[in-house]
C-alpha cells in the first residue's frame, strides 16, 4: 500500500502478552502509516508492555473494573482504534463495541456478537455451513444418540474428538477405534465428533478482510504446518477455489473486519473446520506478503478508504522465537505503578 498523508493514529492493543497481539504489533510496525501503539494486559510481565510506546496493567477481562479502566486509557491516550487477539477480551469488547465508541470515540475491531457465537460453537458452525450449501466436516454430538449412531455407521474411523466451544487444538484427540472414541469423548466437555479430513498435508490458513458492507475485499491463502499451537511454517499460494470458498463464507456470515479460516483441501474440495473472527498469529507474515489487515482496518474504518483487492506476493515464511530483554528496574517500576513508559524491551539482532 502507498504511504499515507493522514494524521498519526494511536492504537490500543489489549492482551499484550498473547501471541496474537504480538503479531498485530509486528504487522503495524510494517505499515506505512504513522502509528503510535499503546498496550495493556492484566500481567505486568506481558512482553507487549515493553515493546510499545506505552503500556498499562489492567484488571482481568472478567473483572467489573476492566471496561471502566479500558475507557479511561482510551480517553487519556486519545486512542483511535482498539485491537485485540485474546478470546475472552474479544467476546467482551464485541458485546460493548458500540457503547465504547459512543463514549470514547474509539473504533473497536471486533465482530458482531452473533457471529462470535457461531464461530465459537463448532456444532453451530457445521450447521451454518450445511444450511448454506458449503462443504462441511461430517459431524455429530454424543447427546444426539440417533444421529451419532448414524454417523458411526456411515463415516469410517479415525475421528477427531474435541470440545464444541473454544478455539485452537486444545483438547483435540484422534480416535482410531470405538474404545478410544468413548475414552476421549468422556474426557472433553461438550464434545463434538468429526470426520478426519484427508490428506494430512493439505491444511491451509486463510486470512480474509471484509469491508463495512460485509463485502470480502480479498484473502490470502497459506499452506501450513503447525508447531507449538501456531503456524510455524507456511507458503503463500494462489488457489482460486479456496479463496472463493472462504470469501463466500465470510460474506454469508455478514462479516465485517479481519477473519481467519482454517481448512483442509479434500477430494470434495476445501472443507472448513474452524473459523476465528479475529486477527491471526500469521498477521506479521501476511503483512510482509502485502496483506496487512491491521493497516486495512485503520484505512477503512478510520480513514474511510475503499480497500482495493491487494496484490499478494508469494513466498515462504518460517517462524522462530524472539528474545526480548528488559532490565529489572523497568519491570519493577511497571509492577509498582501499573504503567510502562516507552520501549524498554530490547531485541538483540543476532540471527
Amino acid at each position: 500500500m502507498m504511504p499515507s498523508t493522514h494524521r498519526k493514529i494511536t492504537v490500543l492493543l489489549t492482551g499484550a502478552g498473547g501471541d496474537q497481539s504480538v503479531f498485530i504489533w509486528k504487522a503495524l510496525k510494517q505499515s506505512h502509516l504513522d502509528i503510535r501503539i499503546v498496550a495493556c494486559d492484566s500481567n505486568y510481565l506481558a512482553v507487549g508492555l515493553y515493546r510499545t510506546d506505552r503500556g498499562y496493567v489492567v484488571p482481568c477481562a472478567d473483572s467489573v473494573d476492566y471496561l471502566p479502566r479500558l475507557k479511561d486509557i482510551i480517553i487519556s491516550e486519545n486512542i483511535d482504534m482498539v485491537m485485540t487477539g485474546g478470546r475472552q477480551e474479544m467476546m467482551l469488547l464485541a458485546e460493548h463495541a458500540n457503547r465504547i465508541q459512543e463514549e470514547t470515540g474509539a473504533y473497536v475491531v471486533a465482530p458482531h456478537f452473533e457471529t462470535l457465537k457461531i464461530a465459537g460453537d463448532k456444532w453451530q458452525l457445521v450447521s451454518f455451513l450445511k444450511e448454506n450449501g458449503f462443504c462441511y466436516p461430517r459431524s455429530c454430538i454424543p447427546t444426539d444418540r440417533p444421529a451419532c449412531d448414524k454417523f458411526l455407521q456411515e463415516v469410517p474411523f479415525p475421528y477427531i474428538v474435541k470440545g464444541r466451544y473454544g478455539a485452537g487444538s486444545r483438547g483435540l484427540a484422534v480416535a482410531h477405534d470405538r474404545q478410544e472414541l468413548d475414552h476421549f469423548a468422556a474426557q472433553v466437555h461438550a464434545p463434538i465428533i468429526q470426520e478426519y479430513l484427508l490428506p494430512d498435508d493439505e491444511e491451509y490458513t486463510v486470512g480474509c478482510f471484509c469491508n463495512s458492507r460485509a463485502q470480502a475485499v480479498g484473502s490470502i491463502v497459506m499452506k501450513r504446518t503447525l508447531g507449538h499451537g501456531l503456524t510455524n511454517k507456511a507458503c503463500v499460494v494462489f488457489h482460486e477455489a479456496i479463496s472463493r470458498y472462504c470469501e463466500s463464507i465470510a460474506e454469508k456470515l455478514g462479516y465485517i473486519g479481519p477473519l481467519n479460516l482454517q481448512l483442509r483441501l479434500t477430494d470434495r474440495g476445501p472443507v472448513l473446520f474452524e473459523i476465528n473472527p479475529r486477527f491471526s498469529s500469521t498477521e506479521s507474515a501476511r503483512a510482509y506478503f502485502n496483506f496487512n489487515m491491521p493497516e486495512m482496518c485503520i484505512r477503512h474504518f478510520l480513514f474511510h478508504e475503499e480497500i482495493p483487492r491487494p496484490v499478494i506476493n508469494t513466498g515462504y515464511f518460517f517462524r522462530v522465537f524472539d528474545d526480548v530483554f528488559v532490565d529489572e528496574r523497568s519491570i519493577e517500576k511497571t509492577r509498582q505503578t501499573g504503567i510502562s513508559d516507552g520501549i524498554s524491551g530490547k531485541l538483540v539482532p543476532n540471527f
